[in-house]
């Protein structure tokens, strides 16, 4: 069952069909061409000889000069009454075409010559008119319409073609020829023909099948490998790829097209592969800390102050969950193409002054000095909730990573088709091999230094920059501080 639902099995039922229908096709037209030719070419040979015979009777009664043979017999009593001349120069003219056949005995032809009354003068083969029975040329509406005419017959039910040619001399009805061709021949040919389609026909298709059925598991043998290989590939083990045969065929392109995907897939996989042990690593330290400090209260009595300590490191630590599950839910929405921008009409100065005023108090609890420069403020479409957090997420980074008594300057500017916002610090600055792997997730150059963040900050600040059609770029050098840029379109562009 299996074996016949194959690809090579339909191919090859399929080319047999065709096949058949193309050869079936082929042989009823040549078929029918032959047949037409056939008895085409008897109907136009009768009527030449017709010609030939009336050619020669009027030769030889012209020859004659003798006006009684130019008068048809008379007919007394249901017989014809002919004078032996008579006779005899329609013998000769029979006589003479049978000379000019060419044949070594006698023509193909059966050929006789009718009185108008009916009655046989002459015959070109005794005996074969008395016993085959020749329709009445009188009921015959196009002889008598025309002058001549086209009939078969059967006898011993084997047809005979006949033809009826009326002669006239000086435009009188004189006599009739009648010329019959027995087709037995060409129905054999035709016979023949048919046991000849009827047997190579199914041959050639059971020999084309079979050379269909061996070429078909010879080019499909690629497959057959692909599929052997492709089960091998499992989730879990996705080094193996599928062989090429390098022939830049469709089956190569398709085993090229299948390796890339599973390249992709891989990369796919071990992204979320590091991407689980990631966030495993980042709830397990926090949960850590919240169960040895459930731990260390339960242990013995407390005071209500320590008490009051725990619970506040709980609550810092669960904080911290929650914006690490708030992280990642917008990640998976994004990549999900499922974050709803409500995008309305908003000026940027106004956002990024109130982002300013939560991130003062921390700034200058650590001798950090902010700084709001707008240069010509711009209108955007953009949803204000997204913009706040992409322009927190920026100044928690600056702050985070510059140095005591130093500067954090954000700085709105407008060029011609974009809002630009700059966030500079003199901090630490970021080292080139960091710089190239900024917005990974989860990435942070120093772990044992950074304990605040899980490194989303920047995958979520290049998502919603994104969603803003914007553009984010970023210069820095370590030692030398940092200058992140965002542009983002104006309102008519």
């Amino acid at each position: 069952m299996i074996q016949s639902r194959s690809f090579k099995f339909r191919l090859t039922l399929w080319y047999a069909f065709m096949l058949t229908v193309f050869l079936g096709g082929f042989a009823f037209l040549m078929y029918t061409e032959l047949s037409r030719v056939l008895y085409r070419d008897v109907q136009r040979s009768m009527y030449e000889e017709s010609r030939n015979i009336e050619d020669g009777l009027r030769a030889y009664f012209q020859e004659t000069k003798n006006p009684k043979f130019l008068i048809p017999p008379k007919i007394e009593k249901g017989s014809i009454v002919s004078s032996p001349d008579y006779k005899k120069v329609l013998f000769n003219a029979v006589r003479d075409w049978e000379k000019q056949q060419r044949r070594i005995d006698h023509s193909l032809f059966l050929v006789r010559i009718l009185g108008l009354d009916h009655s046989i003068i002459v015959s070109n083969r005794a005996g074969w008119e008395r016993e085959v029975i020749f329709p009445n040329y009188e009921r015959d509406s196009v002889f008598m319409e025309k002058g001549h005419s086209y009939q078969t017959i059967y006898f011993k039910k084997s047809p005979i073609r006949l033809y009826y040619h009326l002669v006239k001399i000086y435009d009188r009805p004189f006599l009739i020829i009648q010329i019959a061709k027995p087709l037995y021949e060409i129905e054999k040919t035709l016979g023949r023909l048919i046991i000849i389609i009827m047997v190579i026909i199914p041959m050639g298709v059971a020999l084309a099948c079979f050379a269909g059925w061996f070429l078909a598991k010879r080019f499909l043998n690629p497959v057959e490998r692909m599929i052997q290989q492709a089960r091998k590939i499992t989730a879990a083990y996705l080094k193996n790829r599928l062989p090429r045969t390098f022939t830049h065929d469709e089956l190569d392109r398709l085993a090229e097209t299948l390796n890339e995907m599973i390249d992709r897939l891989e990369a796919s996989t071990r992204a979320v592969q590091d991407f689980s042990s990631n966030v495993s690593h980042e709830f397990k330290t926090p949960l850590a800390i919240i169960r040895g400090e459930i731990d260390l209260a339960l242990r013995r009595e407390r005071s209500p102050e320590d008490l009051q300590k725990t619970i506040g490191i709980i609550s810092e630590e669960v904080d911290g969950l929650i914006r690490l599950v708030d992280d990642l839910m917008f990640l998976v929405r994004n990549d999900a193409k499922q974050i709803q921008l409500q995008k309305k009409n908003i000026s940027l100065a106004p956002i990024l002054e109130q982002v300013l005023k939560l991130y003062r108090e921390r700034a200058h609890k650590e001798g950090i000095e902010m700084v709001l420069e707008v240069s010509k403020d711009g209108e955007v479409l953009g949803d204000e909730i997204y913009l706040k957090r992409l322009f927190t997420n920026l100044l928690d980074n600056a702050i985070k990573f510059s140095n005591r008594n130093s500067r954090v300057s954000a700085r709105i500017l407008a060029e011609s088709e974009y809002a630009v916002v700059e966030i500079e610090d003199s901090g630490i600055g970021i080292d080139p091999e960091t710089l190239a792997n900024i917005g990974k997730r989860f990435y942070r150059a120093d772990q044992a230094r950074s304990k605040e963040g899980a490194g989303l900050g920047f995958s979520i600040v290049k998502a919603i920059c994104d969603a803003h059609q914007g553009i984010l770029l970023i210069e820095s050098a370590a030692g030398k501080g940092t200058k992140v840029t965002l542009k983002l379109p104006l309102l008519g562009f």
